[in-house]
């Protein structure tokens, strides 16, 4: 054994066949520590049992981290299902565990558990449902009795069906429990007493069918029998547990609880409540034998056990269960007693059972709807429109948050609310002592008088009086201010009202209960008072409302049609109340009973909804145009798919900075989003807690406004409305941005912000924008081409990154070896391990050779095996190794022979045996010749010779067949001459001269007639040539006569031979070669021969030999040949073993070769590298020689220098900062442009006249909506974003309105689709911005009634989960900004978003920010449901903080798990602030004052440090209950999940529970599983979440461990990878004198830095959110690493050292988002038209050109041409009256006429230009000018060259019309010609001009340009 592992079993204590059966498991968990230091490796666990009641179990742990606590769940034992079946007794088993470490014992513990008999229930205090498993609806005996039950039916006169809850009448379903009751009364069942305790110990339980067959039974046998017979009766029954009894109940509807146990006694309580019973109990003791108790008094005695909360332990939903997979155990039927069983009823003497009473139900009224036929948008108006009675505005009563006020005149009391009188409220006089309370509220009319005199009295002194008494008054007063104040701060609206006047009505002539709703609502605000503590009520100055609620119910209820009061009529002071009253009166006068009540009520009312359901009541049609609106009521959307979709990591590259404008600092994924936004896409976006969601809003605003967009911001909570106001504010853009959240809407607010926009004036651009866009773009490019060079992928699939990587593994044997070129350029990944392989399969094949250098069969390179082969090798060895020593012999003999001197080399042998086979062929041959200098001359000579002595011979044997060898002697030279000189002699002596020669010739002849006269030439030459080569033969045998004679006479094999002995003796000299020959007279040749033939025998035999097995003696040292064969042969035939390994070497190696790899061979070989580091040391080249190669092809990273990288990061950084600067004045002088220029008090119709009409009067007879419907256009400038509630949009926005191109919603998980949709319908696209893991809609705050630890379906379908549902098209925020801590976030990112969340580590986060410190104490579950233990600790915290000069700094939030601990909180802090003023004072005027909130409203809220109080606990008993309200709900782990994540630097937990006391087996809430865990994770003080049993381990980066490897051996620890998300820091170095914190942070530009999207996100954003945590950062390039690496660890020490001294230095962080002080330059509008269409009018100066008569000579024509040229091209758009009349006057002509006219036109036909009419009037145009693109109107800026109107052309009067609209907004047709005409210099107006502006007007909306709206006002369509 040993301490350094622990382990810890968790079971049941218990098992049973019913709990196997219902997979109960045997061992809950198993959790084994770590309490050493170090990690323990391959742990066996092993769980055995004795008796062997189960199998073993046995789970393996790979890897158990120091100090780490792994849980070993779920533990699937297989127990056996025989066993405990058979068990009929309670028995002891002892389970042993076992934690094995090979084969070291670590730890060996045993535990006892009790087996249970087969029917016995283990009690109470584990797992009470299981019960439920002995409820056994299915055994025959059950159906049985339900015969009997329909036999009472028939008898009681009733339906005998047995119907459950089909019926849906409770009556019905009591009928049925009576019935029952009845039939197992009639079984004569005799009561046993229980054993003692048995609800805790558990007890054997009779099944049904034996409590009925044996006639007896306890109460819980009773119990569970009658409640089998009521699930086979299909009812729903309940196991009612109390101490000492058990009990039966049954649901009287169709409903469970929301778990199957319910231990809360006031859940039960409250549903058997007399008149409202939802339960009825039944005292099931009652129908034993001789009690003749009838059912409705069991159903008393039933009630009767709830008397006493204290008694009460739990009841057993027992349909819960079943849907929790309880099942009823399998029962052991006796089919013999059972199934034959006839259902006959015992005598019960003479009692015969009744029919029981119905139920009297008169407290309830629901008016409910079946909504499975309804449309979705009626689904929706329901929802919104609450028709019930338990809606205050129909059935007013009161409650805890209403207050009766005494008032003697309603419309005196209106009136001074409405002139701002405050009223303080008093508690009821003395002199009232009527009880008044207890007469419901409105009956007080029997003392009127009193009442009126006392009211009146205080009236006069500004006093209200309230129907209370002062304690119950100031309870009250608490109560009403604290619940204003929570909706206010929620939901940004105000629900506190004083109704004035109720309607008293009846639902029906026959109803006896009146009810009351209010009529008149006027918005109020509860004040404390500073000056004696109670409170001043005033009016809140917004607008008194009619009960809409109520007016629309008696419209579809009672068509009762009231006449519109909305708004309500006015008098002189507000609200003519009288008026209204009688208006109710009159439509009620037929209505028997009904009246109008005057009195007064201050109470909580919420009808702001109406006005949302109003909208979609009359825009259904409209709101289906909507394509978002269309996909949530069809439910399902359809999106386009894009092309190109843009992606996280394109954004720098697709995404230029100025094609955005982002004035705030954004990440990737926020950037996305805008972009995406941008592009007019609707989608869902993600923004898990702390993700920037206000910032990416603000932002998304920002840019849309940018583009001319207009936006409409909606968060139902005025929080997060105010989170992005101020943002927006900060960025300058209020002006610009129009606040209009629903407890805000006062006119008075709203015309203020309208009159700031109109002051706001023309901001200059900034001139260095666009540039410094330009740098930005060109910076980032470079910069992200360092980071992708390093990272990209090339053809090999490697990046340099990669290759760097790699070569970092083995660097040490850089340079060992060179890879050829050929192979660097052929490599990938899968390449590079297959020849690594290969190399791996090399050296283990040398290690099977072993010692290589001396390997004796080195010189065999056969690569293939077999033992057949081997065995040849070894003969054919064998048989070479006998003819090795006479070849030998032989072969010495021959060189002795011929005395040569020589090795026996392979070529000495060679040519001495070349040199022996010449000599040995049969011929003579020439020694002389060998030894002849010239020894080819004379050869040649010689074979010349040969060849003219056969020639002279085959000639001679021609001649002599035709002549006698006489004629050799005969001259015939001599002859020829004669012939020749016969031939030309004339012809007889020529004849006689041929004839005599021919004669002579003819001597000769041995063929007569064979020489004629035609021939004899030829043989006279042929002759003479004969003689010639006879001469010339003889001449040169004489000189070779010597060597002929050696030669012999056969010549041609002598030569031959000759020849071959030359060929042969070449290789020797001079001197050998003449030994040789001398030596050759005296060789014996006959034994030449012989040795020869033995010595190439030998040569041949082992050429065969050495090409069949590979064999090269060519390495051998020795230059003698044979000795080396032999040494070779002797080696092979004494080493033939070795064979096998050899050729698997040769075989590798030849692979190696065909690679070209034998480089790894031969430095192996060598010895230069070790075999074992032959594979390392081929990794580390060829991945250095790849990134080398890729080094140099990519220019940004061949020419990377550190320092100028680093340097160009800081410059961006700053240009960041100043392009934001510039952003935020570009986007300020774009809205400021669209702004009207103030002065003009503009036209009375005018939308700017209206709205500085209704800024002058304060809106007075104006309501906020009417202004909006006035001034869209005007507005839509103004204030181009609007940031508003759902239920203003509907209240303030008319569905006219034009469009909002965006609609953007905040906190879309906690707003109802019901209250969206209308608002979705007012824009083109929306943003839904939320977060599924966070709190959905609930309906907590609209409700007084709800019950916190037993809410049922009080969460709504959010907008959220619907536009998911829809597949909206998703985007996800995924940095984690407000966490300061990383541990802070780490369970809920683990927990609830899979890690994913982008979180940053702290430089000490080894420690956890989250600290869970125990309470001692209790919750008071059964009484106050307070934990006071755990408040006071909570408010000592937080005076302790306030009081600490140092911690008060840190603002301070409190979240709880219910109002009830809130509010005990508040109070107990109100206490201590009592006590201790100057911390109230200084927490109020603090920027983040104290907060105490709940679960269900602190969703947008954080603070610094939260204080976390759990309430939830023990009880005064130690009993833990597993109802956690909220948490316990379906959406209760979203509640923990936005609790647990509000904290910005620290958590405190303060609970009374444990984790370890929180049962999973008792509630499976996935809300509670959370709490348990985050408990466990808040006490273990480390930083530290390891789901699921699993350690995470991260990927090595060798880089990242080559640097840390160096800086440990400088001394330091380090760590790598820090982080709990996927953002990692790569290296932390930890500060030596704070081992939990770190000195130092290195980042790396490897994976991490690869995965930022962009280059913002690496070089920028993500170092300032580290510094921001305290980080002290540096960078590490990685090819600085690659070049020198001791550099860069001198660097880093630097680095080190820098951080050490600067450890004290506080280091100053600047805030994001700070107010700023923004002031930008103005434009002087008074001297510069800036974008306006407004131009100066510029005239020709009018020159008189001639007289009157010279205008008509045709010599003016040119003259008048030029000038008409020119008055166009300066003047034109200009009419041709006027334009004829300019020329005219030239020339002193004052009218036109028709001649002038003709000659006019001509010259103008001569001139290019183009032409429009207007009605009639024909204006010249510039031929370059485009008529429908000109934009501009000219003014004249002196009267004397004004035009008139009718010579302005509609074009420019249109531009003039669009620049009036433009400054003043839409406006009637009179006021805007008017306007316009006075852009041209008309004060006054006319027919004329009335005339031709409004033919340009008319013109133009007939074009579409301009639009006509239905109240006649005319406005840009632009």
């Amino acid at each position: 054994m040993n301490d350094k592992v622990s382990v810890q079993v968790v079971t049941f204590g218990a098992m049973n066949f019913a709990m196997q059966q219902n997979y109960v498991p045997l061992v809950r968990s198993v959790t084994i520590k770590n309490n050493s230091d170090e990690e323990i490796k391959d742990i066996m666990l092993k769980i055995s049992f004795e008796p062997e009641f189960a199998k073993p179990f046995t789970h393996r742990i790979e890897v158990l981290p120091p100090h780490t606590e792994i849980e070993v769940s779920p533990v699937n034992i297989i127990v056996s299902t025989e066993f405990l079946f058979s068990l009929t007794e309670r028995i002891v088993a002892q389970i042993s565990v076992q934690l094995l470490c090979g084969e070291e014992e670590l730890v060996n513990a045993g535990d006892n558990i009790d087996l249970l008999a087969y029917d016995e229930w283990s009690g109470c205090y584990i797992m009470p449902e299981l019960i439920a498993a002995f409820v056994t609806p299915n055994h025959p005996a059950i159906s049985g009795i339900l015969k009997i039950a329909t036999d009472y039916l028939r008898k009681w006169g009733k339906d005998p069906s047995i119907t459950g809850y089909q019926s849906r009448n409770a009556d019905v379903v009591k009928l049925q429990m009576a019935a029952v009751y009845a039939a197992l009364q009639s079984k004569n069942i005799v009561y046993n007493n229980p054993p003692a305790s048995f609800e805790k110990a558990g007890q054997r339980v009779r099944l049904p069918y034996s409590v009925i067959e044996q006639k007896q039974g306890t109460c819980i046998d009773l119990a569970v029998t009658y409640a089998s017979c009521l699930e086979a009766a299909g009812l729903f029954p309940l196991i009612m547990i109390k101490k000492g009894h058990a009990y039966c109940g049954c649901r009287l509807e169709e409903e469970t609880f929301a778990d199957c146990v319910i231990d809360d006694f006031s859940a039960i309580d409250k549903r058997t409540v007399s008149g409202n019973e939802d339960i009825l109990l039944v005292e099931c003791t009652d129908f034993t034998a001789g009690e003749k108790i009838d059912f409705d008094r069991a159903v008393k005695h039933g009630k009767n056990n709830l008397s006493d909360s204290e008694n009460f332990i739990c009841a057993v939903d027992v349909r819960r269960a079943r849907a929790e997979g309880l099942r009823p155990i399998p029962q052991k039927i006796d089919s013999n007693s059972i199934c034959g069983y006839d259902g006959t009823v015992d005598s019960v003497s003479d009692y015969q059972a009744a029919a029981p009473k119905k139920l009297n139900r008169s407290g309830t009224g629901v008016i409910g709807y079946e909504e499975s036929s309804l449309s979705r948008i009626q689904i929706w108006e329901r929802k919104l429109l609450d028709f019930s009675l338990r809606n205050s505005l129909l059935n007013f009563r009161i409650t805890k948050n209403a207050l009766p006020v005494l008032t003697h005149d309603l419309a005196a009391l209106e009136d001074s609310l409405a002139d701002g009188v405050s009223f303080s409220i008093r508690e009821l006089p003395s002199e009232w002592t009527a009880s008044l309370r207890d007469a419901r509220l409105y009956e007080i009319e029997n003392e009127n008088d009193l009442a009126t005199n006392i009211a009146s009295e205080e009236f006069k002194s500004k006093r209200l009086c309230a129907v209370m008494h002062d304690e119950e008054l100031e309870k009250t007063l608490k109560n009403i201010y604290r619940t204003t104040k929570s909706s206010i701060e929620e939901n940004g609206s105000n629900t506190l009202f004083l109704a004035l006047g109720f309607l008293k009505w009846y639902e029906s002539d026959i109803s006896e209960k009146p009810r009351y709703a209010p009529l008149i609502m006027i918005p109020v605000e509860l004040v404390k008072s500073s000056h004696n503590k109670g409170y001043l009520l005033r009016s809140r100055q917004e607008e008194t409302q009619i009960n809409v609620t109520l007016i629309e119910y008696l419209r579809q209820i009672f068509e009762l049609k009231i006449p519109s009061l909305d708004p309500l009529p006015e008098d002189e002071h507000g609200t003519d109340i009288p008026l209204v009253f009688n208006t109710v009166r009159n439509c009620i006068l037929d209505k028997k009973r009904w009246n109008v009540v005057n009195t007064a009520c201050l109470g909580q009312f919420s009808f702001g909804q109406f006005v949302m359901w109003s909208d979609l009541r009359n825009r259904a049609d409209e709101l289906m145009q909507n394509k978002v609106v269309a996909g949530l009521i069809d439910k399902k959307i359809t999106v386009e798919q894009e092309e190109n979709p843009l992606t996280v990591s394109e954004l720098d590259e697709r995404i230029a900075p100025d094609d955005l404008a982002i004035p705030l600092s954004a990440d990737s994924s926020q950037m996305l989003a805008i972009a995406e936004a941008a592009k007019g896409k609707s989608f869902v976006l993600h923004g898990p807690p702390g993700t920037g969601k206000s910032q990416t809003i603000t932002n998304l605003i920002a840019n849309a406004l940018y583009h001319g967009k207009s936006v409409l911001f909606v968060a139902e909570k005025m929080a997060a409305l105010n989170v992005v106001q101020h943002r927006l504010e900060n960025i300058g853009l209020a002006p610009f941005c129009l606040e209009l959240h629903s407890n805000k809407a006062s006119k008075s607010s709203v015309l203020s912000q309208l009159e700031k926009s109109l002051e706001v004036g023309r901001i200059k651009h900034p001139e260095k924008y666009k540039a410094t866009a330009d740098r930005l773009k060109a910076m980032r490019v470079s910069m992200n081409s360092v980071i992708d060079g390093l990272h990209k992928k090339h053809e090999s699939g490697i990046s340099v990154y990669d290759a760097i990587e790699q070569y970092e593994t083995c660097a040490e044997f850089k340079n060992k070896i060179t890879i050829p070129q050929e192979v660097i350029n052929t490599v990938n990944d899968d390449r590079i391990e297959q020849l690594s392989s290969l190399i791996l399969s090399y050296k283990n094949s040398v290690d099977g050779v072993g010692d290589i250098v001396n390997n004796p069969l080195k010189n065999i390179s056969l690569t293939e095996y077999s033992i057949p082969l081997r065995e040849k090798l070894y003969s054919d060895c064998v048989n070479l190794l006998n003819l090795y020593n006479n070849a030998k012999s032989c072969i010495e003999r021959i060189f002795g022979t011929f005395n040569i001197n020589a090795e026996l080399s392979e070529k000495s042998i060679k040519n001495i045996l070349n040199l022996c086979r010449a000599l040995l062929i049969p011929s003579a041959f020439s020694p002389s010749l060998i030894l002849e200098n010239n020894y080819n001359a004379v050869s040649q000579k010689l074979n010349n010779y040969y060849e003219s002595i056969c020639n002279e011979n085959r000639e001679k044997q021609e001649i002599e067949k035709v002549f006698t060898s006489g004629i050799y002697e005969y001259n015939c030279i001599q002859a020829l001459n004669e012939w020749n000189v016969a031939q030309s002699s004339w012809i007889l002596s020529r004849h006689s001269k041929q004839k005599k020669l021919l004669k002579e010739v003819a001597t000769f002849c041995v063929m007569p007639n064979a020489v004629t006269k035609e021939n004899i030439i030829n043989w006279y030459q042929r002759l003479i040539n004969f003689n010639k080569l006879h001469n010339d033969n003889m001449t040169c045998g004489n000189e070779l006569r010597y060597i002929l004679n050696e030669l012999g006479s056969d010549f041609k094999q002598a030569i031959y031979k000759t020849d071959s002995v030359y060929n042969a003796i070449s290789v020797y000299n001079y001197n050998e070669i003449r030994t040789i020959l001398n030596a050759f007279k005296n060789i014996n040749l006959a034994q030449l021969g012989n040795d020869v033939n033995c010595a190439e025998n030998y040569i041949l035999k082992w050429n065969d030999f050495s090409d069949i097995f590979k064999v090269n003696i060519d390495n051998e040292q020795s230059n003698n040949w044979l000795d080396r064969t032999g040494n070779t042969l002797n080696n092979i035939s004494k080493n033939i073993d070795k064979l096998y390994a050899v050729t698997e070497y040769n075989a590798k190696r030849e692979q190696l070769a065909n690679e070209q790899l034998e480089c790894i061979c031969n430095a192996v070989e060598s010895g230069s590298v070790n075999k074992e580091n032959a594979v390392d040391a081929f990794r580390c080249n060829v991945y250095y020689a790849l990134a080398l190669k890729y080094i140099s092809v990519e220019e940004s990273l061949s020419t990377f220098r550190s320092n100028s990288f680093e340097q160009t990061i800081k410059e961006y950084h700053a240009l960041i900062d100043e392009y934001s600067k510039l952003t935020v004045q570009e986007l300020v002088a774009k809205l400021s442009s669209q702004v009207p220029v103030s002065g003009s008090a503009g036209a009375s119709s005018s939308e700017l006249g209206i709205l500085k009409r209704a800024i002058k009067s304060n809106g007075r007879m104006m309501s906020i909506r009417k202004l909006f419907n006035e001034i869209p256009a005007l507005l839509r400038r103004l204030c181009p974003c609007m940031l508003m509630s759902p239920i203003s949009v509907a209240q303030y926005i008319d569905p006219s309105f034009p469009k909002f191109d965006l609609v953007v919603f905040d906190e879309a998980s906690q707003l109802p689709t019901s209250e969206a949709v209308g608002t979705i319908a007012r824009g083109e696209n929306v943003v839904v911005v939320g977060d599924p893991n966070q709190l959905p809609p609930t309906s907590f705050f609209k409700s007084n009634r709800i019950d916190e630890e037993n809410i049922e379906n009080e969460d709504l379908e959010s907008l959220l989960d619907d536009c998911l549902s829809i597949s909206m098209p998703q985007m996800y925020l995924k940095w984690h900004y407000r966490s300061r801590h990383e541990s802070l976030i780490a369970y809920s990112n683990m927990k609830y978003y899979d890690n994913k969340l982008y979180t940053f580590p702290s430089p000490n986060d080894r420690v956890s920010a989250v600290k869970l410190v125990h309470i001692d104490g209790y919750y008071d579950k059964g009484g106050t449901k307070q934990n006071k233990a755990e408040a006071e600790a909570v408010v000592n915290e937080i005076i302790r903080r306030l009081s600490d000069e140092q911690l008060r700094t840190k603002s301070i939030g409190v979240v709880t798990f219910n109002i009830i601990q809130q509010n005990l909180i508040e109070d107990m802090l109100a206490d201590g602030f009592s006590k201790k003023p100057e911390l109230e004072k200084y927490d109020s005027e603090s920027a983040e004052p104290v907060f105490v909130k709940n679960l269900e409203n602190v969703q947008g809220d954080e603070r610094d440090v939260i204080l976390f109080s759990v309430g939830y606990g023990p009880d005064k008993d130690g009993k833990v209950s597993m109802n956690f309200g909220p948490l316990n709900r379906d959406g209760g782990w979203r509640r923990l999940n936005v609790a647990i994540s509000r904290a910005r630097q620290e958590m405190i937990v303060y609970s009374t529970l444990t984790p370890e006391q929180i049962d999973l087996s008792r509630t499976r809430a996935l809300g509670v599983e959370g709490l348990k865990g985050f408990l466990k994770f808040a006490g273990q003080n480390r930083n530290i979440v390891i789901p699921d049993g699993k350690v995470s381990v991260h990927n090595d980066n060798r880089v990242i461990e080559e640097i840390a490897k160096e800086i440990e051996k400088l001394g330091y620890k380090v760590n790598c990878n820090i982080g709990c998300s996927e953002y990692k820091i790569d290296i932390g170095i930890v500060d030596p004198e704070n081992p939990d914190s770190y000195l130092l942070g290195i980042l790396a530009d490897g994976e991490n830095c690869k995965n930022s999207a962009t280059s913002k996100d690496r070089f920028v954003l993500q170092p300032d959110v580290l510094a921001g945590l305290g980080w002290k950062i540096m960078r590490v390039w990685t090819l600085d690493w690659l070049d020198d690496s001791a550099r860069v660890i001198e660097k880093i020490k630097s680095e080190i050292e820098n951080a050490i001294s600067g450890k004290n230095t506080k280091q100053k962080i600047s805030e994001q988002n700070k107010t700023q002080n923004l002031e930008f330059e103005k434009i002087d509008t008074s001297t510069q038209i800036e974008q306006t269409r407004q131009r100066k009018y510029e005239t020709v100066d009018s020159q008189i050109l001639g007289s009157s008569e010279s205008f008509y000579t045709a010599a003016a024509g040119v003259e008048i041409q030029k000038l008409m040229f020119k008055i166009i091209s300066v003047q034109a758009p200009i009419s041709k009256k006027a334009l004829y009349k300019s020329v005219l006057s030239a020339y002193g002509i004052s009218r036109s006429g028709n001649r002038a006219e003709v000659i006019l036109d001509g010259i103008l036909g001569r001139i290019m230009h183009s032409e429009t009419s207007d009605n009639g009037v024909i204006f010249v145009w510039q031929p370059e000018q485009k008529p429908d693109e000109y934009n501009v109107y000219r003014v004249s800026e002196q009267n004397g060259n004004r035009r008139n109107i009718d010579d302005i052309s509609s074009k420019e009067i249109l531009n003039a019309v669009i620049q009036v609209l433009s400054e003043q907004g839409g406006m009637q047709k009179f006021d805007l010609i008017k306007e316009s005409a006075k852009k041209f210099g008309f004060t006054r107006t006319g027919t004329l001009i009335d005339t031709t502006v409004g033919f340009a007007v008319d013109n133009a909306i007939k074009n579409g340009k301009l639009v006509v709206s239905q109240d006649g006002k005319i406005t840009d369509k632009t």
